[in-house]
């Protein structure tokens, strides 16, 4: 990340484009337009508070040629952005550029490969899957890592009798909440709580009340 920011102050340097601001989508899928940093950048681009949008290439603005093309040719000169994408040589100040004439043909590639890189991910963890392997880094309350092997999850006897405890509760007609209250009632830690207590990492914070 830090090498692409670099490589954009340069340029922007290098060609006196002063004020730079930077908008990071870092982990987010580029197939998606609702990214925090590109609706921070186009809530500035509306603002009128932008006069030229650089990326290191036409993928970085995403990889979805329909909404790609409508942000590059409409959005954009609509609000009288200049957009340039340096490693395809793609300049808006230039609309007779052959480079530009390729846009099209290279937002297709990049959606393309977003979709065959997703295609291929899915068909991975389906194998996974059915050789039973875990998908997933956190393992569910109710398991835990296996001591011999991490790839592999075993019962965890005391979280097991809680989730069969819901499970039992659920089937007697109770709903979520009638659930949860009698769980608070009988003092039962929350998941956060019970890993926290246990030693074990967990995505979720440990709540005030455990």
């Amino acid at each position: 990340m830090s090498s692409q920011k670099d490589m954009l102050l340069r340029y922007a340097r290098e060609h006196h484009f002063p004020n730079p601001t930077f908008f990071v989508d870092d982990g987010v899928s580029g197939v998606t337009y609702d990214r925090p940093g590109f609706q921070a950048m186009l809530a500035e681009i509306e603002a009128e508070r932008v006069t030229v949008c650089i990326t290191k290439d036409l993928s970085r603005l995403g990889r979805n040629s329909a909404l790609t093309g409508l942000y590059t040719n409409f959005t954009f000169p609509q609000y009288g952005v200049r957009y340039i994408a340096i490693n395809d040589n793609f300049d808006t100040i230039d609309p007779n550029s052959t480079d530009n004439d390729f846009a099209g043909i290279k937002n297709w590639c990049n959606e393309f490969y977003a979709r065959d890189t997703s295609r291929k991910i899915r068909a991975v963890n389906k194998a996974k899957g059915e050789r039973g392997v875990p998908l997933t880094v956190n393992v569910p309350f109710g398991y835990r890592k296996d001591p011999e092997d991490k790839t592999k999850w075993v019962v965890d006897e005391a979280a097991a009798l809680v989730v069969k405890r819901i499970f039992k509760l659920c089937m007697e007609g109770r709903g979520p909440m009638q659930i949860a209250n009698q769980l608070k009632a009988d003092k039962v830690l929350t998941p956060a709580s019970y890993k926290t207590l246990q030693g074990i990492k967990s995505p979720n914070k440990k709540p005030e009340d455990p």
